[in-house]
């Protein structure tokens, strides 16, 4: 092969590998939640009759990154909030509308992603389900273009082929933070995650988010790390205007009392540096 030829074929690799990058997403790892027909506990939550999978961490500003610099060039949807690139965010926004560019700070890919209202949390769902390739985030596991969001049925999703990314049920959180088939007098639930009736050592109280996974005392029985601190975590549980909240924070006004599994709250959807979220899938092989 000459010289002309092979610095020809050279280029087209570079150029399907560069085409490939583009359309294969990191997608959060997740952990399986097994042990479909449990019942719930004393406080109601808990029981799912399927078989799901939660993310193992909650969303990352280098995952929320990825997802910005696929659909939010002009960002008319205010993915982005402006506050992401201060103290406590970890995305920095350069160039204009039309063609703004997202990269992580340095130090924050593996924090969890802040600023983020419940309906962004939706969009990038959207956007796991329809594909790196699609830019579509108005409709997928979740219709916005209504202006009415019609929640998806859990159940029916699990039975697909494909899988389908949603926000977790309250429900299907709760028993991934909570529940441990394998308790000692037989399966049931923790008052905390880390598998224990006191308090784990977990980000509460600190002023600043930690890296995903850094607070092993927390881990559950399923395996999710941060379901007690880091970051409060939205769910798909909704209360007129509301919207459900769990798991307590870094900030600096909470306490160990938030991870208790009666702890939950009803909020309106809100950009803060303490709320984000992390993912479940339903169906597939």
């Amino acid at each position: 092969m000459s010289g002309k030829k092979l610095t020809s074929f050279w280029m087209v690799i570079a150029l399907l590998l560069a085409i490939s990058a583009t359309v294969q997403a990191a997608v959060p790892e997740t952990v399986p939640v097994a042990d479909p027909g449990n019942k719930s506990d004393a406080t109601g939550y808990g029981g799912v009759a399927h078989v799901y999978k939660i993310g193992k961490y909650e969303v990352t500003n280098a995952e929320y990154c990825e997802f910005l610099n696929a659909v939010a060039k002009s960002d008319t949807r205010d993915l982005y909030d402006p506050r992401m690139a201060d103290e406590y965010g970890g995305i920095d926004r350069g160039g204009n509308a039309g063609s703004f560019t997202y990269t992580v700070k340095s130090g924050m890919s593996k924090k969890p992603v802040g600023y983020v209202t419940f309906e962004s949390c939706l969009r990038y769902i959207n956007w796991l389900t329809n594909g790196p390739s699609s830019t579509e985030t108005e409709k997928g596991t979740y219709d916005l273009k209504s202006g009415t969001i019609k929640l998806p049925n859990h159940g029916e999703l699990a039975k697909g082929e494909t899988v389908t990314w949603v926000m977790p049920t309250e429900n299907e959180w709760y028993k991934a933070a909570y529940y441990d088939p394998k308790k000692s007098g037989g399966a049931g639930y923790w008052q905390y995650p880390g598998k224990g009736y006191t308090a784990p050592a977990a980000n509460i109280n600190s002023n600043t988010p930690t890296d995903g996974g850094s607070n092993t005392a927390a881990l559950t029985a399923y395996g999710t790390y941060d379901q007690g601190g880091n970051q409060w975590e939205y769910n798909e549980s909704r209360f007129d205007d509301k919207v459900g909240l769990r798991g307590g924070s870094w900030y600096i006004n909470d306490n160990e009392g938030y991870m208790d599994a009666f702890t939950r709250y009803d909020v309106y959807s809100a950009k803060w540096p303490h709320y984000g979220f992390r993912v479940a899938a339903l169906g597939g092989k």
